[in-house]
């Protein structure tokens, strides 16, 4: 074998596997968006510990997915699809992939992910999700999970600071 190679170990997890808060987290978030005036007297120390944790989780879903990730994620939709690549030829697919993906978060890069790609209803009769993604279909379909967290990161971020502040 000549040039770079990168392969994937059979232990790399998916992405972070971000879950959206729940609880009163959730609650809180909700009422957040939703408008509601959230008081600093509202952030208990319990509450303050559970906005704290779910931070810390956000912010690692946050983080850039490492290729190694990206290649993990991309050998177990493989078996999923028509016309996977040569696994040979994942290695560079996933290394296109990862640059038009490279804003997608390692929390996106999830199984929920991957069969949010296979259950993608038919696009003019063809089962886009039945097929290896180009890059740009792939980003179409994490982007929202993409921003789902970004979202709840900067809501986390506004209630902490709240309770700084009161």
């Amino acid at each position: 074998m000549t040039g770079p190679h990168i392969h994937a170990p059979a232990t790399v997890p998916d992405g972070c596997t971000w879950r959206p808060a729940t609880g009163d987290v959730g609650g809180l978030l909700a009422a957040a968006r939703a408008g509601m005036a959230i008081l600093p007297r509202d952030l208990t120390p319990a509450r303050l510990h559970a906005l704290r944790t779910q931070m810390a989780h956000a912010d690692i879903a946050a983080r850039p997915a490492p290729p190694v990730v990206i290649a993990a994620w991309l050998k177990k939709l493989a078996p999923l699809v028509s016309n996977p690549p040569p696994p040979a030829q994942v290695v560079g697919q996933a290394a296109a992939i990862a640059e038009v993906c490279a804003d997608i978060p390692l929390g996106a890069w999830t199984p929920a992910t991957r069969m949010a790609w296979c259950r993608q209803p038919p696009r003019n009769g063809y089962p886009a999700g039945a097929r290896w993604p180009a890059p740009g279909e792939l980003h179409a379909v994490l982007y929202p999970t993409a921003q789902r967290i970004r979202a709840e990161q900067h809501q986390l971020r506004r209630l902490l600071a709240l309770r700084e502040r009161g």
